[in-house]
Parts: C-alpha cells; sequence; structure tokens
C-alpha cells in the first residue's frame, strides 16, 4: 500500500539535503587575492595559479580526514602540515603550521573552465602570464615608482614567436630590477639563470665579511667559548658575566629535515638551554644584521621567550583585486603569546641592518610591542616582509613576488624602506672589519649598562 508523505517532512528533507550539501569542502575556492584556485574532492586536492587570461596547473596532494572530525581535510605539503576547515557553507581556510597567517578560501561560484585558459608554451604567452602576475598581485609599484603599464608597453613589442629564453629572461629581469624588492625573482634552469631582487646598499657586505666579522665577536667581545645551535644558525655567549649575545643567521635550516615540526623542535631545545641560566642575565644582545630570513613562527617562538604578556606581533593583510585601486582582505592579526618556558623579560638590545631579510624584519617587528622596549641599533632592515607568491610560466620557469603588507598596531608598515633603528650605525664599515671592531655591538653594550644604572 502506497502511503503519501506529510509535506511538512517533504520540506524538512530537502532543506537538510541543502543543508548537508552545503556543509561540504568539495567544489572550488578561490584563495584572497584570486590567484589560487583550489578543486577539492573528498580527501584529494589540486590547485590551479589563476590569472585573468591564464590557468596553470600547480600542485595536487591526497589528504586524509581530520582525525579531530569536523569535516576537515589534513595533508602534508611542503615543508608542513596543512588543514583546510569549513568556517561556513561558503567560506573556508587553509592553516599550515609553517605559516604565522591563514589562507582564506571563499566558494567559487564558476565552473573550472570559466577560469582563464591553459596557454601554448610560447615566448609572448610567459610573457604575458609575467606581467599579468605582477599587475593583479604586487603592491607595491607606486612606493617603488614603476609604472607597470610602462613597462608593459616599452617590453611587450620585445617578444615574438623568435625571441630566444635568453633574450626573454633578459627581459623579464629588466622589467623588475628596478623594484629593487628582494622578494622578487626569477629561475629558469633550463638555460641556468637566475635573479633576485635587493635594495642597493653602498655597504654591502660578502660572504668573506660575514665570516670575518663572526670572527671579531667570537674573538674579541665573547667570554669564553661560543656556543651553537640548530646546524650553526643560531650561536650564544656571553659578553661579559650578566650580558647574553645571541646570534641568528636565519629561521630556517635548524634540522637535518626540511620538516617545519623538526626545527620548531630543534629551536625551542636549543632555546631551552640558552635561557636556562636566564635570571642571572641583566642585558641581552640579539643579532639579525646578517639574517637571510626562512619562518616567521620560529621569529615568534623566539620573541615569547622574551615576552611577559601576549601582545600583537602584527598584522596581515593581502591584495584582494586585480585591478583598479590597491584594496586588501582584512587583516589578520598576528600575536605573540608569552611562553612558560625558560626565557628573559629584560632589557634586550637589537641589532638590525640591510642585510637582515624577510623573517628577519618579520622579527624584528614582532619586538616592537615588547615591554620593556627593544632598543634597535644599527641600520634599516632590507624592507621585505610578505611571503612569497610562487609562480610558474608556461615555459616551466619559476617566479616570485610579494601580495602581502605586514602591519604594527598603529597601521605602519615598513615595505621598501625597512624598520628603522632607534640608534643609527654603520654594519661593519671597512674600518671596523680591518680594525676588528664592531662599533655597534659597543654601542649596544653601552646601552645597557645606562640601562642597568
Amino acid at each position: 500500500m502506497r502511503t503519501s508523505v506529510p509535506p511538512i517532512v517533504f520540506l524538512a528533507a530537502t532543506f537538510y539535503g541543502i543543508w548537508a550539501q552545503a556543509q561540504t569542502l568539495d567544489g572550488l575556492w578561490l584563495s584572497d587575492g584570486g590567484n589560487v584556485l583550489y578543486e577539492v574532492k573528498g580527501d584529494a586536492l589540486r590547485t590551479f595559479e589563476i590569472t585573468a587570461i591564464s590557468r596553470i596547473p600547480a600542485w595536487k596532494v591526497l589528504g586524509e580526514g581530520d582525525p579531530a572530525g569536523g569535516g576537515a581535510v589534513v595533508f602534508a605539503q611542503g615543508a608542513g602540515m596543512r588543514r583546510l576547515t569549513l568556517d561556513t557553507p561558503n567560506t573556508a581556510r587553509l592553516q599550515s603550521d609553517c605559516s604565522v597567517a591563514d589562507i582564506l578560501l571563499r566558494r567559487a561560484q564558476q565552473p573550472l573552465k570559466s577560469y582563464g585558459e591553459f596557454l601554448d608554451n610560447t615566448p609572448q604567452t610567459s610573457y604575458a602570464v609575467f606581467w599579468e602576475t605582477f599587475a593583479e598581485n604586487y603592491p607595491f609599484f607606486e612606493l617603488h615608482h614603476v609604472d607597470w603599464a610602462a613597462v608593459d608597453r616599452e617590453f611587450r613589442p620585445q617578444v615574438t614567436a623568435t625571441t630566444s629564453p635568453d633574450a626573454l629572461f633578459r627581459i623579464l629581469r629588466k622589467m623588475i630590477g628596478p623594484l629593487h624588492d628582494a622578494h622578487t625573482s626569477l629561475s629558469a634552469p633550463d638555460i641556468k639563470q637566475q635573479f633576485r631582487g635587493y635594495r642597493p646598499n653602498p655597504n654591502q657586505l660578502q660572504y668573506n665579511d660575514w665570516v670575518r666579522s663572526a670572527l671579531i665577536i667570537a674573538t674579541k667581545y665573547v667570554r669564553g667559548n661560543m656556543q651553537y645551535y640548530c646546524k650553526n644558525q643560531i650561536s650564544f655567549g656571553m659578553l661579559d658575566r650578566s650580558i647574553g649575545y645571541l646570534k641568528m643567521w636565519s629561521f630556517d635550516n635548524y634540522a637535518d629535515t626540511p620538516d617545519y615540526a623538526a626545527q620548531l623542535r630543534a629551536l625551542e631545545a636549543a632555546l631551552d638551554t640558552i635561557f636556562r641560566d636566564s635570571e642571572k642575565l641583566r642585558g641581552f644582545v640579539i643579532d639579525v644584521r646578517l639574517n637571510t630570513g626562512g619562518y616567521d613562527g620560529l621569529g615568534l617562538s623566539i620573541a615569547s621567550r622574551l615576552a611577559s604578556r601576549d601582545y600583537l606581533a602584527y598584522s596581515v593583510e593581502v591584495r584582494d583585486n586585480i585591478d583598479g585601486p590597491l584594496r586588501f582582505s582584512k587583516p589578520q592579526a598576528i600575536r605573540v603569546r608569552a611562553s612558560g618556558r625558560p626565557g628573559f623579560h629584560g632589557n634586550v638590545v637589537l641589532l638590525t641592518g640591510n642585510q637582515c631579510v624577510s623573517a628577519g624584519e618579520t622579527f624584528t617587528m614582532a619586538l616592537l610591542g615588547r615591554n620593556p622596549i627593544v632598543t634597535r641599533i644599527g641600520e634599516n632592515t632590507q624592507g621585505v616582509f610578505s611571503d612569497v607568491l610562487t609562480r610558474r610560466l608556461p615555459n616551466g620557469w619559476v617566479f616570485g613576488l610579494p601580495n602581502e603588507i605586514y602591519l604594527t598596531e598603529e597601521g605602519n608598515a615598513f615595505d621598501g624602506s625597512g624598520v628603522p633603528p632607534d640608534i643609527s650605525l654603520p654594519v661593519f664599515p671597512r674600518e671596523d672589519l680591518q680594525n676588528g671592531h664592531d662599533s655597534a655591538l659597543e654601542k649596544a653594550l653601552q646601552v645597557l649598562s645606562n640601562q642597568r644604572r
């Protein structure tokens, strides 16, 4: 005997089906800024780098359901573990243990084929994707006084079907060279060519100068032996009986494996040892003058050992429009969390310089809100803070550019100029290297001595 379904039951079942469908991660997702398209099918993810004219396949991975539940997908990608989580039916976030900010996603409303095209490998298409990617993502053309449309008018006519790879590389390098941005890069493995931007520095130190500077500090200023940690990326010594000296060459390569979790464990173990007797210290000098960057999170871990309370390290916002006046996403607040593990809460001097780059600079920003305040001595840092957006061209070349801005609590950014010092002194000028002196370190000792009185 056939029975009828009451209308209210039918409607409830229909709405439940719609609700259940909306709770899934399955489908297409656009990142903040609209530069990456994510396709999710169950635990399988694949991504596409997109512009208004192109869609280039990037990475794909098979994850697994999050043991914590909630419908999230977890997977390893690069050096870290990632977790894709549904926030609302139409918003999601991608979290990574090696990134301080989440990637925010919104559900895409169009089919996959509507997002750009798969382009043939020609000099013209590689040029077009390169120019378009910068046009849609780079936030600092005005800051660097570069008219990107004028750059296009100059160089696009020079690229033809017969343009050689070497000639194309020279053209692309000329386009971004005037930006003097250390987070812009171009790599062409097939012709063994690489380029990375940099802000000009009249006192650019070379490898031998770095070695010489380290030798001066270890032999003239450190009392006793210097201790080395994290594959020699971190060194610690005593400048006298009560002032510690911590030097960080980078915020990366701390462990034998590239996994971020292993690097963090190595750092935390080193800091436990370094700060073990910190109650005996009356001052601390941290040296990032020659820091090559790495992971922002490792810098935050060190900042947490210096904090007696939680505070804002910085906020991160990403460009999220492809043309017209610059527009940015809602800033994500990144905080320093005071650690319960051994640390130091007294007077600190931070030594900075032009060759302090990227994560060395975000670490510098992360100390701006500390109390007591950290005195900065040396030079402005390099002036690059954003994570690098890595993209590919149809010919297989890889290039990078920034698309984020890091802001202080007051809303200030230091892109281009770098974080300024409180006390300006040159970093290892020729006369210091020749005479075996470190004027900035001597000034740090003087400042700490005065603060103790």
